[in-house]
């Protein structure tokens, strides 16, 4: 199937590692050109390196850049433009959970998360808004969990802030649909990504991992008895931001095996 993505331009937040780096995989692989962006300068060129290998001809960048901070975020966009020659697709995938429960969170735990899932996301969309309209729309797809519409009490941050997320995607799908730019959320579940297996390794570094991960999924309830892979995550990403879904917008896709009973 021709996704129609061939020359676009994606720039994607934190694309260095986890479900990010796979997804600059996918579009790369699709003809697209691609920059991402992190705050670790090693993890970053380790990026940029293996994103060199598979890119063949097509253009690649990689800076870096705190998300948590306006500037940053205006000069890589204004970078990534330059550099890839306009904007048509932005993913948001940096961000990390925080585990705590509402009286062990202080004021700056709280603010570092509403900085990390709320403000860096409306610092990206307004920065690449010019360039969209440039081109006469594009695509927005905005990385969530399904903590967003199921909170659990030791993640009373995250999910709250998750939360807020949800509900400012779907009020730029219709704030910005006259720019024909499309506005759409991927929720994820347990996914195996880096930050789980630091988990994996910090809990259980004896254990067998294909069995921890098993357990895992066992004690989460999750319908297909398994944890997700980050290309399966990428995969519903890149086909949001194809011409395939050109009628798509305001939705979230739960990528989650079909854990949680929310409707």
């Amino acid at each position: 199937m021709n996704l129609g993505l061939q020359d676009k331009n994606v720039i994607i937040m934190g694309g260095t590692s986890g479900v990010g780096l796979k997804t600059a995989e996918m579009f790369i692989e699709e003809g697209a050109n691609v920059a991402v962006c992190g705050r670790d300068q090693e993890r970053m060129d380790s990026a940029y390196n293996h994103l060199r290998k598979i890119a063949e001809h097509k253009d690649i960048y990689a800076g870096m850049c705190d998300v948590t901070k306006e500037e940053d975020v205006i000069a890589f966009v204004e970078n990534s433009a330059r550099h890839l020659g306009g904007i048509n697709i932005l993913v948001n995938a940096a961000g990390r959970s925080f585990m705590g429960h509402f009286f062990q969170i202080n004021n700056e735990q709280w603010n570092e998360q509403i900085q990390l899932k709320y403000f860096s996301i409306i610092y990206a969309v307004r920065a690449v808004h010019p360039y969209m309209v440039s081109s006469e729309g594009g695509r927005i797809i905005n990385i969530n969990a399904t903590l967003a519409k199921e909170p659990e009490p030791h993640m009373a941050a995250t999910a709250a802030t998750r939360a807020g997320l949800l509900n400012l995607s779907k009020t730029l799908s219709h704030e910005l649909a006259t720019d024909n730019i499309l506005v759409n959320s991927v929720s994820l579940g347990l996914i195996r990504t880096e930050q789980w297996e630091r988990r994996r390794k910090q809990n259980a570094p004896e254990a067998d991992p294909e069995k921890w991960y098993k357990d895992i999924a066992h004690k989460r309830n999750i319908p297909l008895k398994r944890v997700g892979e980050a290309e399966e995550v990428a995969s519903v990403i890149v086909f949001l931001a194809s011409e395939r879904s050109s009628y798509v917008s305001g939705s979230t896709v739960e990528v989650a095996g079909g854990l949680g009973k929310s409707v």
